[in-house]
């Protein structure tokens, strides 16, 4: 009974001491990287009461929760203080840097502090090119205004202040230029315009130096190298984007990835077709290091998360697709992260729901890939959607339970190619209204999301295959061609090359000639072969067809063939001999005859002159004519 009275005395006590809570928010700066026990903040300064004490002596001051930056002094518990901080590792994402620490300090009467800290950025990272030396290969006929899309450099920092400020370039002695550079920095651009035609009778090559500062003038240096090929050595087409603005909605941060772009090659022949195309996220202030890319697939994940703030965010970044060692595109991607309280459970609705997706037996079905081949007849019903829950309740109350939900679908392309068709409350199908051409998209990716409270998805991915639904072609519909006559042989005159954008089947060269002895083609090669040797004087020109066939398709073209002159005919006389009869006291410069020689070499190389050897006094011949 004694200790029963006693514990209410203390309480009793305790209750009388604690006269008030007060709540103080306060906001302090402090620089990244200061050393280990700088000061931060000293209560004193903040708290009226505490001003003029020297000591914390019978003050008890303590964290809400550990505060693994910072530190309370032994010795001043008044004073806070900080260890080593590198502002890159904590906030990597962000463009403004805040921890929140909370502490009480507790003597008469209880104070709860809620400490904001901002950590300031400074410029302790430079800037950097993730490689020292580019190539890049341009057409001489390459049109004024054409952009080329530079690689940019990166930098950790990423305040405004210390971030990259700006490129320019060093020229060395170049004397002719033909480029500018410009870097928009609110899209996040840098590009290199050409602004005068190409001369590759000036410069077939330049080299120069393109180099980047930020906000205190630390920089970082490339070399850039632009050669200039002659006309249609170099097809000069960057990859294409499938689309210019892609969208993904993401539901669960437990899944690192986003999404995937694509693109395709559009060169004209069939080795850049299968050439590497290698994408890229442009960087910039809003989103840097938050997102990664797979630099060969195109696929998207998110980088750590832990420390930032994702719910109902979204970030617009753009990507870069490009060759190695030439021309890139770019596209829009647009990621909203929905990861609000209307996509958690509901906690009076604990059924937990599942999509399963039904193919037909048309298509073939790997894991979460349908495979529908391109140009397939339409309206065609590709798959079809049940709904059901893991509880154990009839299909009747299931069917009510779902009447107030929504089937959503979103899709990397254009919705109109598709129909969401409702057949009742658990059973959808999706029907195919236009037709896939895989030229231009190979990949579809959906989500079906099932949502009021309760947030259901699945994802499948549409591979669109290739059939062969193009005709091959030539570049020229005309090739003209000039050879010497009494040429060597066999003679190889050009290796045609045709191409077909269906990439399926190897192309067929043949020729069609009523010249079969003259011409023969190699029928994999495209290697046009000249058999004979051409005697101009019997036949001066031919005309002959060359076809790609590609196993279903036929496509030719027209070659011209002129046989240039050669002088490898001895001129000749119509006769061997000539009598003439004459009157004496013929007066002098008197037309006796004409005398004509033929040389059936053309034009230069059959052009006579007459003279007589040896020369007499009494006859005259003109050197041109033969009188």
């Amino acid at each position: 009974m004694k200790k029963y009275l006693l514990l209410i005395l203390i309480i009793i006590i305790n209750i009388k001491i604690i006269k008030s809570f007060e709540e103080i928010s306060i906001e302090v700066s402090i620089k990244e990287e200061e050393e280990n026990g700088t000061i931060i903040i000293d209560l004193r300064s903040y708290i009226k009461s505490e001003l003029l004490l020297n000591n914390s002596n019978d003050y008890i001051i303590k964290f809400v929760r550990p505060c693994f930056n910072f530190y309370i002094d032994k010795e001043n518990l008044f004073q806070i203080r900080s260890y080593k901080i590198d502002r890159e590792k904590i906030c990597p994402y962000e463009k403004k840097c805040y921890l929140n620490c909370d502490l009480f300090i507790e003597k008469e009467e209880i104070k709860l502090i809620k400490l904001k800290i901002n950590i300031e950025d400074i410029n302790d990272h430079k800037p950097k090119f993730k490689k020292k030396f580019y190539s890049y290969e341009f057409d001489e006929n390459l049109s004024i205004g054409y952009r080329l899309q530079l690689e940019q450099a990166e930098d950790k920092d990423i305040s405004e202040k210390n971030s990259i400020k700006n490129y320019y370039l060093n020229l060395f002695n170049l004397t002719y230029f033909p480029f500018k550079l410009d870097y928009n920095e609110k899209n996040h651009l840098l590009e290199l315009i050409l602004i005068k035609n190409l001369e590759k009778n000036k410069n077939d090559k330049f080299l120069f130096e393109l180099i980047v500062n930020d906000g205190e003038n630390e920089e970082d240096k490339c070399l850039i190298e632009i050669n200039i090929l002659e006309n249609q050595q170099y097809n000069n087409l960057p990859p294409k984007f499938d689309l210019n603005l892609y969208q993904f909605y993401i539901f669960n941060l437990n899944e690192k990835f986003i999404g995937k772009v694509h693109a395709i090659n559009l060169h004209n022949n069939n080795n850049n077709n299968n050439k590497q195309i290698y994408y890229r996220i442009i960087p910039s202030i809003d989103n840097s290091n938050l997102f990664q890319i797979n630099e060969t697939s195109g696929e998207i994940f998110l980088n750590e998360i832990e420390k930032i703030n994702l719910f109902d965010k979204f970030y617009e970044i753009f990507i870069e697709a490009f060759y190695l060692n030439y021309l890139s595109s770019l596209t829009k991607v647009q990621i909203y992260f929905n990861l609000t309280s209307q996509f958690k459970n509901n906690d009076n609705d604990n059924q937990e729901y599942f999509i399963q997706i039904l193919i037909p037996k048309l298509f073939q079905k790997i894991d979460n890939q349908i495979f529908i081949k391109e140009n397939i007849s339409i309206p065609i019903t590709i798959l079809q959607l049940f709904i059901s829950s893991s509880s154990s309740s009839s299909s009747s109350s299931l069917s009510s339970s779902l009447s107030s939900y929504s089937l959503d679908m979103i899709t990397s392309i254009d919705k109109n190619f598709f129909y969401l068709k409702k057949l009742d409350q658990q059973l959808f199908e999706l029907i195919l209204l236009k037709t896939f051409d895989y030229e231009i998209i190979q990949n579809i990716y959906l989500d079906f999301i099932l949502n009021k409270q309760n947030l259901t998805k699945k994802s499948i991915e549409i591979i669109i295959e290739n059939i062969n639904d193009c005709q091959p072609f030539f570049n020229q519909t005309n090739f003209f061609f000039h050879i010497q006559e009494n040429n060597q042989i066999p003679f190889l005159i050009y290796t045609f090359q045709a191409y077909d954008q269906d990439n399926l089947n190897q192309i067929i060269y043949q020729i069609q000639t009523s010249d079969e002895n003259i011409f023969s083609i190699n029928s994999t090669s495209g290697d046009l072969w000249i058999l004979k040797s051409f005697d101009r004087e019997i036949k001066s020109n031919y005309s002959l067809l060359i076809c790609a066939f590609d196993g279903i398709y036929q496509t030719c073209s027209s070659i011209f063939l002129n046989i240039l002159d050669e002088n490898d005919n001895i001129c000749k006389f119509n006769s061997s001999s000539i009598t003439l009869t004459i009157n004496e006291n013929l007066s002098s410069n008197t037309n006796l005859i004409q005398i004509q020689g033929f040389d059936p070499d053309y034009k230069q190389n059959g052009t006579l002159e007459y003279k007589f050897l040896p020369k007499t006094s009494y006859l005259n011949i003109n050197l041109t004519t033969g009188i």
